[in-house]
């Protein structure tokens, strides 16, 4: 064990530079710390103290505490309460080791991760349907916040760690949930590798650590290939390269199904993502949105001045355009009709009725559309008008007082309350929001 991780040693990290040293007490930290310590390395040693085995968990802290002093080391030991939850566990572990180095300075983390954490990772990762760049598990040298985090036991099993250990003859805590087949990891150790050895092959779990180190030689080249491109042109590059790309711009929280769905958007559609967030393509343009939920509602307006509705961020200026009797000229009723500007729209008053009112969009909704002889749905009308799915069930809806939909706001009106020639009353509407 000694030669292997001294030859890690010197590669990962500078003769006699500060150090922190995640230190739990079990037998893969207690001999890095012996290794470092022998060596030209004064790590300041980290101890986080879970509470989660109650005495255990204390005598673990106090053991840590009793070694740093063994060896001369400064210490830091605090405990948090963080439940049973492992991630928890592990975030609050960083979120410890970010405050050492904040308050001592030092950016450079060692931790005592084994070949064996690395083919459990492997497994773990592959039971639960991970890509590449989780199977390629835990990095030997990566960059966690302000912290360098480097693990220089990765190519030594524990088998050589006790060796170690015995020929040293140094004591270490056993940890008694690390036998507990209710977790997961735990089932990988004790049950699934043993099995794998005893009837596919002796050899897995050297297999295993092959395969990540190929993994990771292949994942730090697509890196660079995803560097060089741009997202911009996403569409242009291959597959592995727009996964690599969207993962970045998405986070890495998403699963395989999720990155795919967008990879593979059509222009005019969109894909709803964890945590509200919607992806909509257009052409060959992505943009993140967030969800926001239908809203149902109805609302009377004031047919002389403002109708404001906070509920979807907009308001509406009615008024009468003319008088009874009063009837536009040809040229005048030609450019109502024609009317292009989106945000405002004029309506034959009486065909509107004494109470028009404003709603939201209903399920089978239907309006004829200006210039159309039928009836449309209007969710047809919403996909002909490419308007994104998410936003659907905010868009208003003037109707008429009898109920007929006349204007979908700020896209188009309906062919029953254009303005004719025997039009006589214009009502004209404008839209804010």
């Amino acid at each position: 064990m000694l030669s292997k991780v001294q030859t890690a040693l010197a590669r990962l990290l500078s003769s006699g530079e500060p150090l922190l040293a995640g230190v739990s007490g079990g037998a893969d930290s207690v001999a890095l710390l012996d290794v470092l310590a022998a060596g030209r390395w004064r790590p300041h040693v980290c101890h986080l103290n879970h509470k989660l085995r109650g005495a255990e968990s204390d005598a673990d802290a106090e053991f840590v505490r009793e070694l740093a002093v063994q060896y001369g080391l400064p210490a830091t030991i605090e405990w948090r309460e963080v439940g049973s939850n492992e991630d928890a566990a592990r975030q609050a572990r960083f979120d410890f080791f970010q405050s050492v180095a904040a308050r001592t300075g030092i950016k450079k983390l060692v931790l005592a991760h084994t070949a064996d954490d690395q083919v459990e990772t492997f497994l773990l990762r592959l039971l639960r349907g991970s890509g590449v760049s989780g199977l390629i598990g835990i990095w030997p040298e990566r960059r966690i916040g302000e912290l360098v985090v480097v693990r220089p036991l990765l190519r030594v099993t524990r088998p050589e760690v006790l060796q170690y250990l015995n020929a040293r003859g140094l004591k270490w805590r056993e940890d008694a949930t690390n036998t507990d087949t209710r977790f997961t990891r735990n089932r990988i150790r004790h049950e699934l590798l043993p099995l794998l050895e005893r009837e596919f092959n002796p050899a897995i779990r050297e297999t295993l650590l092959r395969t990540a180190e190929i993994l990771r030689d292949e994942d730090e080249l697509l890196s660079q290939l995803a560097d060089a491109a741009r997202f911009e042109d996403l569409w242009t590059q291959p597959a592995a390269v727009q996964r690599r790309l969207l993962r970045q711009w998405l986070g890495e929280d998403l699963d395989f199904d999720h990155i795919e769905a967008v990879r593979l958007l059509r222009p005019g559609t969109e894909a709803t993502l964890p945590n509200g967030l919607v992806v909509c393509r257009e052409y060959d343009t992505l943009r993140k949105v967030m969800a926001q939920p239908p809203l149902k509602g109805r609302w009377l307006l004031n047919l002389n001045g403002e109708t404001e509705i906070p509920e979807l961020g907009i308001s509406l200026v009615c008024r009468a355009e003319r008088s009874e009797g009063s009837l536009p000229g040809t040229t005048e009723l030609l450019r109502i009709a024609q009317n292009d500007n989106r945000g405002e729209e004029h309506f034959d008053a009486d065909a509107l009725g004494n109470e028009p009112f404003l709603r939201t969009w209903e399920s089978g909704d239907r309006f004829q559309p200006l210039g159309m002889n039928e009836s449309k749905k209007l969710q047809d009308f919403f996909v002909d008008e490419k308007v994104p799915r998410h936003q659907r069930g905010r868009v208003p809806v003037l109707c008429a007082a009898d109920g007929r939909i006349a204007w979908v706001v700020g896209h188009r009106l309906a062919e029953p309350f254009k303005v004719t020639a025997q039009t006589r009353r214009v009502f004209r509407v404008s839209f804010k929001g």
